[in-house]
């Protein structure tokens, strides 16, 4: 599991990324800060946005859901009784969402608003049992959610009371807790903690709104001392669900820093490609195998990691074209590249990767095959292996009659290279997926890669020679 937590100090506000990095997919919660940098977060971890959730209507903010479902193509799920007014996955209490092998449950919590909703989330191949909540704001560390924000059925003392005495506490004690907020937010009263995680069992024990004996004394307590007013509520609840029109230009945000290089359209890029220019193809590894441009270049983003592997793959001065599974991603790379100056940056797809698709540009798979098909094929001469480890790695064991070539210098030595099959390994297959491209994009047709597994994985499994 990958899970980040975010924190908009403006606000004091927190919205959370959890991923998947057996299959790549990501989830966020409750967006608060800009569209782009979720988008950069996941694709800086090989993730892509599939789903964005919200808890809740907020009301004290307008959420940047919509903006980072367009920006990513990712489906918005809410409680269905948000009523929201633009596409999306209603859901209900005890609804199930996959995030790869993450499991995320619905449960309903109403009180500080009728739709409220936390989610459950499970790591099944670690244990079914629930490893945390996010409670949006319904508990909070040392405070619970207001009650007194909007004036509908389901909401007040009594709905809340339920919600984290029947549902909330029910839960195992070590079952973490992720709010929605943390303490600054006018959503949450005298006692709401700077600290911005807990556990069930450290507020079932600590937090004083839990340990009212009735729902009576947690209403006096909830409503002892007045909290401050929210300007805005029902502009940012409106919003929120539909009613009200997205401030201008929210719904749709473009990549990000301008002036790096020119934002492109699918049109444009296609047109790019015709003049020669090296296209790079920012996508995670799997998605790059399973589709992409003729010629493209894989060079999966990371911020840190990108210069080098643009630089493994085309030659100094050689002008590049990026694109990405999203906007902001494709941006941030031209940029960071701009900002390199070894290659020209000619633009950067300003738009979704797959708005490429209806342009009839043809189009590449990459095969992916296990360590146990690669075995077979070395048994059988069918292939020569190269290993694009570094040279440290190669002294841990290699493929016997396996080239070692470091990826950063295949560019210089694929005229070396035997013309019949060529297998590409390395330890988790996205170094060899950069350089089979390189081969590819060189005019070598048979070439596979090993992936997701790596050396590691066949050592373990089947005969290899140490350097001397």
């Amino acid at each position: 599991m990958i899970f980040r937590q975010l924190l908009n100090e403006s606000l004091a506000a927190a919205s959370y990324l959890l991923g998947c990095a057996a299959s790549g997919e990501a989830a966020v919660v409750d967006p608060s800060l800009p569209a782009e940098q979720y988008a950069l977060l996941a694709a800086d971890r090989g993730l892509r946005i599939t789903i964005v959730l919200e808890t809740h209507l907020h009301a004290d903010y307008i959420s940047t859901g919509r903006a980072l479902a367009a920006l990513t193509g990712a489906t918005i799920a809410l409680p269905r009784r948000a009523e929201a007014r633009f596409p999306h996955r209603p859901l209900d209490d005890g609804d199930e969402l996959r995030v790869g092998n993450l499991v995320v449950t619905a449960l309903h919590t109403p009180g500080h608003t009728p739709e409220h909703t936390c989610y459950l989330v499970a790591d099944p191949p670690r244990a079914a049992r629930p490893w945390f909540v996010l409670t949006g704001d319904c508990l909070f560390v040392g405070d619970v959610g207001r009650a007194d924000l909007v004036d509908l059925p389901d909401t007040g003392p009594e709905p809340l009371y339920r919600s984290l005495f029947e549902r909330l506490l029910a839960l195992p004690d070590d079952v973490e807790v992720y709010p929605g907020h943390f303490g600054g937010s006018a959503c949450g009263g005298r006692a709401m903690s700077g600290k911005v995680a807990s556990t069930i069992g450290f507020e079932r024990r600590f937090n004083l709104a839990l340990q009212a004996p009735d729902v009576a004394t947690f209403a006096a307590w909830v409503s002892e001392v007045p909290r401050a007013a929210v300007e805005g509520v029902l502009l940012h609840r409106h919003t929120n669900q539909g009613l009200l029109p997205l401030p201008e230009g929210s719904a749709r945000p473009s990549g990000a820093p301008r002036g790096a290089a020119p934002a492109l359209s699918p049109a444009e890029v296609a047109a790019a490609l015709s003049t020669g220019v090296a296209l790079l193809d920012l996508r995670p590894r799997d998605r790059f195998a399973a589709g992409h441009l003729v010629g493209a270049l894989a060079v999966p983003f990371s911020r840190d990691a990108l210069p080098s592997r643009a630089a493994a793959v085309v030659a100094p001065g050689e002008p590049v074209l990026v694109v990405a599974e999203d906007a902001a991603v494709a941006a941030e790379a031209a940029a960071i590249l701009a900002g390199v100056g070894r290659n020209p940056v000619r633009g950067y797809l300003d738009a979704p990767y797959a708005a490429l698709a209806g342009l009839g540009l043809p189009l590449a798979t990459l095969e992916q095959i296990s360590v146990e098909e690669l075995a077979r094929r070395v048994v059988a001469g069918a292939t020569t292996v190269i290993d694009v480890r570094e040279p440290f790695e190669w002294a841990r064991g290699v493929i016997p009659g396996a080239r070692l070539i470091a990826h950063t210098l295949l560019r210089e030595h694929v005229p070396e290279l035997p013309r019949g099959p060529l297998a590409v390994i390395c330890e988790s297959g996205t170094r060899a997926t950069i350089a089979a491209s390189l081969l590819l994009r060189q005019g070598r047709r048979a070439v596979t890669v090993v992936a997701p597994e790596g050396m590691s994985d066949y050592a373990a499994r089947f005969a290899t020679v140490r350097l001397s």
